[in-house]
Parts: structure tokens; C-alpha cells; sequence
């Protein structure tokens, strides 16, 4: 298995507050591995359904690799990682695109959290 990128998805919660998630992108011969550490908010993982600021990320990855031809076979989860499998192998050029798409999705939800306090 090969690593392809890492990057870090910042969630900002009022103004100091900010939680990062680590995202890291491996390739094998077949697969695409997306490993998201989500140890800044262990809340938002029960078992494989994600919660949280976790399903707006799990529909942009879904958005993304389905554009790419690739579709979703495997989600596990492990302690405070989450890992989701995608068959097929992505090509690195197409980081920064799957960098923005996350982002943008972790500023939706944050953007919708704080005008509901």
C-alpha cells in the first residue's frame, strides 16, 4: 500500500475554537483507502454509521468517487479512524479536487451548526 496525500480538514466552531481532522489517502493495487482520524470528535463515530460532521464528509467522498467511476465496498471503523474503501485507484492529481470537496462540506455543516445556536 502506498500513500498517496494527506491533509487536514478544519472545523471551526466559534471564534477560536478549532477541531482538525487528519486525512490520509493510500492506493494498492485496486483499492483507494481514505483513513480519516477523527480524534479531536469521537462522537461522531458509532460503529459504521458515522454522525455528525461525519455524514456531510461520507456524501462529498460518495460525490467525488462516483464522479471518478469508483464506488464505496468496504467502511470499517477502529478506535477514533475511520476507513473507507473505494474499488478502483485514484490518481493523485485528483487530491486537491477531493481536498476541496471535504472542505467544503466540513464549512456546510459548521456554517449550519452555528446559525442553529
Amino acid at each position: 500500500m502506498k500513500q498517496l496525500g494527506a491533509f487536514d480538514l478544519t472545523m471551526k466552531q466559534g471564534l477560536t475554537s478549532r477541531k482538525k481532522i487528519s486525512v490520509e489517502i493510500f492506493v494498492d493495487f485496486e483499492n483507494t483507502i481514505v483513513s480519516l482520524d477523527v480524534s479531536c470528535c469521537p462522537e461522531y463515530l458509532a460503529r459504521r454509521l458515522p454522525g455528525g460532521v461525519l455524514i456531510p464528509i461520507a456524501s462529498a467522498l460518495k460525490s467525488f468517487f462516483e464522479e471518478h467511476g469508483m464506488r464505496n465496498v468496504d467502511v470499517t471503523v477502529q478506535d477514533n479512524s475511520m476507513h473507507r474503501t473505494y474499488r478502483g485507484v485514484i490518481d493523485d492529481s485528483s487530491l486537491p479536487q477531493l481536498e476541496r470537496e471535504m472542505q467544503a462540506s466540513v464549512d456546510k455543516f459548521s456554517k449550519k451548526r452555528k446559525t442553529k445556536k
